[in-house]
């Protein structure tokens, strides 16, 4: 065996046995090696791939404009044949132990890979080296190499130190189990500090760096220290935060890519970096099984992400309960007549699609903490992650290690909220209350809708003359009753105050139910707004007439133009109330008119009127958005939820 294969084998046996996980599982993987050069100057690249044994097929893929140079087996030149679709096919002996390739070129797609002088991107499927038809995992070390000048990040764990002298730049990676590899680079300064055993750095352009590279490492590393004590340990030896001239957020193994653009601003680090750090574990650590079409399939991996990144953070800061309402009247904005489950959510960005995924799926998370209690909740995604670290998994996976934490069954439950579309309405009837030797409260809760009945553990709150008392029912079917036995006076009644479960709310609309609604209409009183409109909420809405009737025509309707346009035009529609109060705040605002379909966008002048529509899809949630000189104020139209309380006081 070559000295350098030998000493790649016994580095891939050290790191093996560093992360223990793999090597408890004694499985016998086959070993790439990846040797990449890049010139981000020509957009070109050199490659050299050693697999160990050979693979079982001898067919593979590369990108038209990249050239296979030189195959060998053990060591010996072997012949390959090529169409004209990158399609190769290799002969080679039956006892052959490895099997090398070599390639250069330039890539011809700009748009899914880019190797140039202010960033490089080469992803996961881009047909940048050669991709065997049946080769499943594999253990990985990546090697690539730059000009100076350049840094580079790829999949998986820093292995080493990296290089950088006036010769160039060399980092090595390397991954205990991956099916894919994939590498990013750009003119970065490297910054890094050891967190816990785990190298944290970032890979910054020169004035980002210097603003912003220890602000990220001084979160990222409180992120991960937290991270760690609730789910595991971290799967990777480093963690990387690249930047990107691409306007991205993207999360692979070991690091995340987030754009130029978005790094300066002051919520990502606070906000968005958490939910990146998260996918180490969920989605590019236990991988999403999307081969799995029923059962319990679809990704699991955003839903998770966001309820242990981006809502941990606003359980710490106090907001659970409006990050949960918030939430519910997100899903509330989508059309009636949506009906996709979340076995259906692949990672989409239709913003419908994404609110199914991300919201829905968190909720469901919710709903299974609430019911078996954050010990077991912490240990089932434990064991979920250590079981299936660098392994793909279904919701049913998530779902058996959450049972044999809460001791039991929890499996049928998921299925249902995972296999049915849509939310159940909750409606409490017949309520009484009772005095005889204490006090009674009886009643019947019910829940509605096209998948009805939903598995359903139900919050109720009953305020007493002596304080507040919580109580849960159970409700697996469209009807249960209940009744709960009370030392005090029973005050109220309150069905889910606090928005723990999956369901419909009939709350105030918000600015995203335009956005969402497929027959959603623009009327633009001033006709060169339509295009910057749709722009901005990235929404196509067709165009209405310009006397809709409102009476006659329940469609979600966006109104566009200068305030005392958009303020006759609603007065003309006999809402002149809300066309004073609302449509006068500010210099330029957005809102929606609460008991219409009605979206209104109106401003004193051009210029803030852009100013407005430039920060306007980030505040979809909200019901307004008024833009005051400096100053951006949201807000929310009040909502209560009258129908699930029963009120008994004087």
């Amino acid at each position: 065996m070559p000295n350098a294969l030998r000493s790649l084998l016994v580095g891939l046996i050290a790191f093996a046995l560093l992360f223990g996980t793999v090597a408890a599982r004694a499985e016998a993987l086959p070993q790439v090696s990846l040797d990449i050069a890049l010139d981000p100057g020509r957009g070109s690249l050199e490659g050299e791939m050693t697999l160990v044994p050979p693979p079982a097929s001898n067919g593979f893929t590369l990108l038209p404009g990249l050239e296979l140079v030189a195959a060998q087996a053990d060591g010996d030149a072997i012949v390959a044949e090529a169409d004209d679709d990158g399609r190769h096919r290799l002969a080679w002996p039956s006892d052959t132990e490895s099997l090398t390739l070599r390639w250069q070129g330039r890539l011809e797609d700009g748009e899914r890979l880019l190797v140039s002088p202010g960033g490089s991107l080469l992803p996961a499927h881009g047909g940048w080296y050669p991709r065997f038809d049946d080769l499943g995992p594999f253990s990985l070390t990546l090697q690539i190499t730059l000009p100076p000048g350049q840094r580079a990040v790829g999949t998986g764990s820093l292995q080493g130190e990296p290089r950088a002298d006036e010769e160039g730049y060399r980092v090595r990676h390397v991954h205990p189990r991956t099916r894919v590899a994939e590498l990013a680079a750009g003119p970065w300064v490297e910054r890094s500090r050891e967190v816990d055993g785990v190298r944290l750095r970032t890979l910054f352009p020169e004035a980002l760096d210097a603003a912003h590279a220890e602000t990220y490492l001084d979160h990222i590393a409180d992120y991960l220290q937290r991270f760690v004590g609730r789910v595991g340990p971290y799967p990777y030896a480093s963690f990387t935060i690249a930047a990107s001239p691409a306007p991205v957020g993207l999360a692979y193994p070991g690091f995340t890519l987030l754009g130029e653009r978005v790094i300066p601003l002051p919520f990502i680090p606070r906000t968005s970096l958490a939910h990146e750090l998260m996918h180490a574990w969920w989605g590019a650590g236990v991988l999403v099984d999307y081969s799995r079409h029923e059962g319990t399939g679809g990704n699991w991996s955003e839903a998770l992400t966001t309820y242990l990144a981006d809502y941990a953070l606003d359980e710490a800061r106090g907001e659970a309960r409006e990050t949960r309402r918030r939430w519910l009247l997100d899903l509330a904005a989508l059309p009636d007549d949506f009906d996709r489950r979340l076995a259906d959510f692949r990672g989409q960005r239709d913003p419908a699609m994404r609110l199914l995924g991300y919201q829905h799926g968190a909720m469901l998370l919710h709903m299974l903490r609430q019911r078996i209690g954050d010990e077991a909740f912490d240990e089932g995604l434990r064991r979920f992650a250590e079981r299936n670290m660098h392994r793909r998994a279904g919701w049913d996976d998530l779902a058996a290690a959450l049972s044999e934490a809460a001791g039991e069954p929890l499996q049928a439950s998921v299925e249902a909220w995972v296999q049915r579309p849509g939310r159940p309405a909750l409606a409490v009837e017949a309520t009484r209350r009772e005095t005889s030797d204490g006090w009674t409260i009886a009643g019947v809760l019910e829940q509605s809708g096209a998948g009805a009945p939903w598995p359903l553990q139900v919050p109720l709150t009953v305020e007493t003359a002596a304080g507040v008392e919580r109580h849960r029912v159970a409700l697996e079917e469209a009807r249960a009753g209940f009744s709960l036995r009370l030392e005090n006076e029973p005050l109220a009644l309150l069905v889910d105050p606090d928005f723990d479960l999956l369901r419909r709310v009939d709350g105030p609309p918000i600015l995203r139910r335009v956005t969402l609604d497929p027959a959603s209409r623009l009327l633009a009183l001033e006709a060169s707004l339509a295009e910057p409109v749709r722009q901005a909420l990235g929404a196509p809405l067709t165009a209405a007439s310009e006397t809709p009737s409102l009476a006659e025509d329940a469609r979600p309707l966006l109104v566009a133009g200068a305030t005392g346009q958009v303020a006759d035009w609603l007065e003309d529609q006999g809402v002149a109330e809300v066309a004073r109060s609302m449509g006068q705040r500010g210099q330029a605002r957005a809102w929606t008119l609460p008991g219409t379909a009605v979206t209104a966008i109106s401003a004193d002048d051009r210029e803030t009127l852009m100013r407005l529509l430039g920060s306007l899809r980030h505040q979809l949630a909200h019901g307004y958005l008024i833009v005051d000189d400096d100053e951006t104020t949201t807000g929310a139209w009040p909502f209560e939820e009258a129908a699930l309380r029963v009120d008994w006081s004087p």
